[in-house]
């Protein structure tokens, strides 16, 4: 089976360094922020196999953009696939109770 890169975005590591940053300091649960940010790391990484697994946003402009998302914990994450080189980029990761379309909107 083809194995794919993922790469993260600077904007997907900010993500995780500020969902890290709220757990740790404004919950004061250090220990907890950095089993949540090992658990949904794990999730990304199942993307190195079959990624298409998602489907694709059904908005545009992310829908002609090849955007696809998935569920980890409390969160959407975002990436896109280039299939020439084999490479996962993550794109974001959202809280799921956030407009969806008005944070990647604020993102784009």
């Amino acid at each position: 089976m083809n194995e794919y890169e993922i790469i993260m975005t600077q904007d997907a590591a900010e993500d995780l360094w500020e969902l890290r940053n709220y757990i740790a300091d404004v919950l004061h649960a250090p220990g907890t922020a950095t089993e949540y940010i090992r658990m949904v790391r794990r999730e990304i990484a199942k993307l190195a196999s079959l990624p298409a697994r998602f489907k694709l946003l059904d908005e545009e402009p992310w829908h002609s953009r090849g955007v696809r998302r998935f569920p980890a914990k409390n969160f959407f994450v975002y990436f896109w696939i280039n299939e020439a080189t084999k490479r996962v980029y993550v794109l974001n990761v959202i809280y799921a109770r956030r407009d969806q379309l008005e944070a990647l909107a604020d993102r784009a």
